[in-house]
């Protein structure tokens, strides 16, 4: 495992914890949930490079981190509701991750398959959609959510709206930087330092066998 992965995952999960001990103190019932969440997914990136999955760049990995991090300080200074842009930076910083993740994912399949071929510009397309497909997946579960625990994760029509532009730029932005790290960069040399040999066989089987490098 690389050690920066672990330290960045170790400061995290202690942060993480430090929150959700005060939560208990406070019991709030919605921070405790979200709190242990949170701890469960920074584990993953350990899990996956464990289980010889995927090896995520630790930069990746300081993202996922930071989005959390944010996400959880935001519940317990109760910023979400007193500053009026923290909602939006949360959002903007998942969206990075997650247009970081999925451009991953669309490069392992462009570049370990045969039956696919993406050009660079395309991504520019793909991302920005990605990530509002993502974001309108996760507002029908706050909808969801709120309606069966009685949360209050949605604040009307204006917060879905700003939430939806938030994620929409982070992938306009995620989008444009994978497309100038295509034309710059070797996507050779990045795709193996993945180590992604087991997800590469996955899908080499469900859209073909071969690679092009």
């Amino acid at each position: 495992m690389k050690r920066q992965t672990m330290a960045i995952t170790i400061i995290t999960e202690a942060i993480l914890l430090s929150m959700l001990l005060y939560s208990i103190f406070q019991w709030r019932t919605y921070w405790i949930s979200t709190l242990v969440l949170s701890q469960v997914l920074m584990l993953v990136p350990l899990a996956l490079e464990a289980r010889k999955v995927i090896l995520l760049p630790w930069p990746v990995v300081l993202g996922a981190a930071l989005s959390l991090l944010l996400h959880g300080l935001g519940l317990v200074t109760e910023w979400y509701y007193t500053v009026f842009w923290w909602d939006k930076l949360t959002h903007m910083t998942s969206g990075v991750v997650l247009s970081t993740l999925v451009a991953i994912e669309v490069l392992l399949l462009d570049l370990r398959t045969e039956s696919i071929k993406i050009p660079s510009i395309w991504y520019l397309m793909i991302i920005p959609i990605a990530i509002l497909t993502l974001e309108g997946i996760w507002e029908i579960l706050e909808y969801i959510i709120d309606v069966v625990l009685g949360t209050g994760m949605q604040h009307g029509l204006t917060d879905t709206v700003n939430d939806i532009v938030s994620n929409l730029i982070s992938g306009i932005v995620g989008g444009i930087g994978v497309f100038l790290y295509l034309r710059r960069r070797s996507v050779d040399e990045f795709v193996s330092s993945l180590e992604a040999e087991r997800l590469e066989r996955w899908f080499v089987r469900g859209f073909g066998r071969g690679s092009r490098l």
